[in-house]
């Protein structure tokens, strides 16, 4: 059986730290939004920079030490809320979901275009190193940890992969061996599968680094092939980095030069090296400028992280962590009393938990004493005119006697919509499940509130049983639209034409106005919506990310953006570089008025609007985009108007 000192474990640990902190910094000039046509040239140079693959495992740890080592998916969604400020990408998008009341997995899921990128494959250093050589551990704290912000993505097959292959690496320094072991534990039908599989063998038949990132990218959708951050790429990249690299330097080198999202490719490499090799396989100049470790504290990134200056404090704070829980799995490793570690098992023949390979990114699982719930929104959460929602409702008994249950809905908004049934009862037998699927009927889109959460109650008969569960609907973003000629420029006949009910209203889930079935080849189209602000007026950040050869954006009828030659789609908080502004929204209503066209290929076209702060871009909940005006001259008023 393999066996470490404590001395060998923590230089382990200690060298995978820096090689992460070594590879994301040496990355990070290298990171683009989009990927670049061909390899790229590098050089290196020995420059810190702050790293969110880095930080945010820091408050992981944070939480572990706190809460102890039964961290579920919802700790974690907390410490979102509590410890990271800044909304790139998935985590903005994420985020606003769990505020509204969406848990996880459906957090990541839901009208979230980013599910498929790079912001949860870099967080699994931290559970490789708690679970060394305990890669099924490992991979079931990453699965957790990636469901919050990637539920239903390729991301969690991408952070699962990561955290299985550095967990082994921890007992084994043969890369093929490992990484052909680490994909056992994701689908292989899964594009993240596809893309490894892919990287090992172009290796095996010897192509070159050019011709291995060419059949790589070629699997990606149309839509993701350009975005840097796409994770099946950067895994695919990420291996042929370990493979082709003949040093640390060198793999470090060729993983930039395949560009992509450079620092954390770059930074996995890194980690997976420094923990076969130790912190003696990093060139010491490096080591120098990489024990220290720099944060997005200093301007509001994150906060609460408990963060470390050095990675040697880094090292022995996770250290501690990780003797605490092999501890805890003493029938397959034993800890003597000088600290060493020897395995007892061989940790390749351990099988993965398969249960959560099949787990449906639109639901939520609750657990209570005695008892587990599973919330499913089959088609979403949004309440739409004329579409009933449905909500499937699982409880699993864990109990060794039959259970009564009775339930009750209380807090329904009776104006706004109607659910059936309203209560009933369940029996259920030991270690058994029942479910009971609800109906919820929209009645009057006005009456909504801009979330809605009633509450099921379930109640046991003949003991102290007693849940509730709460529900989350939300109402539907509603455009008015219309056909125009290239021409037509009259925003402020577009506004009262639609305020007075003269367009098509149409009924999205999000931010996507998914128009590629409205717009005919050859035509234009706009767009109206109404934004009520019940608060103050305020700066806002509103964007159009699109695909089109021409969009354009009023915001209270004064143009704000216009692109005049087709993008790449990326649709975040932040902003692609040309398709966004600020603008002042103020108290009352708004109007939004989108114009775009078609000429040949469909057209996608997202509005996204998040509140205007430097860096942060923080998503909005409280805004009302489901009702109109009642007048057609409501819309520029700055009256506090009741929407009709």
């Amino acid at each position: 059986m393999v066996s470490l000192s404590r001395a060998a474990l923590f230089n382990k640990v200690y060298g995978g730290l820096l090689g992460k902190n070594a590879g994301g910094s040496l990355g990070t000039p290298y990171e683009r939004g989009f990927g670049q046509e061909d390899l790229i040239d590098v050089r290196l140079e020995p420059k810190l920079y702050p790293n969110d693959d880095f930080e945010v495992q820091m408050a992981w740890l944070r939480l572990i030490e706190d809460r102890g080592l039964d961290v579920t998916e919802h700790d974690l969604a907390q410490c979102w809320l509590d410890c990271i400020h800044y909304n790139w990408d998935e985590y903005g998008l994420s985020k606003r979901n769990l505020r509204l009341g969406i848990l996880p997995p459906m957090s990541g899921f839901f009208n979230n275009w980013f599910k498929h990128c790079m912001g949860s494959p870099i967080r699994s250093e931290v559970w490789a190193m708690i679970a060394p050589g305990l890669p099924d551990v490992a991979a079931e704290y990453a699965f957790k940890d990636a469901i919050v912000d990637h539920g239903g993505g390729e991301s969690v097959y991408g952070e699962v992969f990561n955290a299985v292959l550095e967990s082994l690496a921890f007992i084994e320094g043969d890369l093929i061996k490992l990484i052909k072991h680490a994909l056992s534990y994701i689908p292989q039908n899964s594009l993240t599968h596809k893309a490894i599989e892919n990287a090992l063998n172009a290796y095996a038949k010897g192509l070159d680094l050019r011709e291995a990132r060419r059949i790589i990218i070629e699997l990606a959708p149309t839509e993701y092939r350009k975005i840097a951050q796409y994770s099946p790429i950067n895994l695919g990249f990420e291996v042929l980095g370990l493979l082709y690299g003949n040093s640390f330097m060198d793999a470090i080198a060729k993983t930039i030069s395949l560009g992509y999202d450079t620092d954390s490719t770059a930074a996995t490499v890194g980690a997976v090296l420094g923990i076969i090799h130790g912190a003696d396989y990093i060139p010491q100049d490096y080591v120098k400028v990489y024990e220290e470790i720099m944060t997005n504290e200093t301007w509001g990134g994150v906060s609460n992280i408990r963060s470390n200056r050095t990675v040697t404090e880094l090292a022995n704070r996770i250290l501690k962590v990780t003797y605490r829980l092999l501890a805890r799995y003493n029938d397959r490793v034993k800890i003597n009393h000088e600290g060493g570690v020897e395995w007892l098992i061989d940790p390749f023949t351990v099988k993965p938990n398969e249960s959560w390979l099949n787990y449906k990114p639109n639901t939520w699982r609750l657990r209570f004493i005695g008892i587990e719930a599973t919330v499913e929104h089959p088609i979403g959460p949004v309440l739409k005119p004329n579409v009933e929602l449905p909500i499937i409702i699982t409880i699993r008994s864990i109990r060794l006697s039959p259970i009564n249950l009775n339930y009750i809905i209380h807090g329904i908004n009776t104006k706004a919509y109607q659910i059936n049934p309203v209560s009933g009862g369940l029996f259920i037998e030991p270690n058994s499940t029942a479910e009971v699927e609800f109906r919820v009927r929209l009645i009057n889109l006005n009456e909504l509130n801009t979330v809605e959460h009633p509450i099921i109650q379930f109640t046991a008969l003949d003991s102290f049983e007693s849940i509730n569960i709460t529900l989350t609907i939300l109402p539907p973003v509603v455009w008015f639209i219309n056909k125009v000629n290239d021409s037509d420029e009259d925003v402020d006949r577009w506004v009262g034409e639609a305020a007075a009910g003269e367009w098509a209203a149409v009924y999205r889930d999000g931010y996507d106005l998914s128009l590629e079935d409205l717009i005919p080849k050859g035509a234009s189209m706009v767009a109206v919506g109404f934004i009520y602000n019940p608060g103050d007026s305020r700066i806002m950040h509103l964007g159009i990310p699109n695909n089109a050869p021409y969009a354009k954006l009023w915001f209270n009828e004064e143009p704000i953006v216009e692109s005049k030659e087709k993008y790449m789609l990326r649709p975040n908080y932040d902003g692609d570089g040309r398709n966004y502004a600020d603008a002042l929204m103020r108290h009352g209503w708004n109007t939004v008025s989108i114009k775009v066209k078609r000429i040949d290929e469909p057209v996608s076209l997202h509005f996204m609007i998040s509140e205007s702060s430097k860096n942060l871009h923080r998503g909005v909940t409280n805004i009302i985009q489901y009702k109109r005006p009642s007048l057609k001259t409501d819309y520029d008023s700055d009256e506090d108007l009741k929407p009709s």
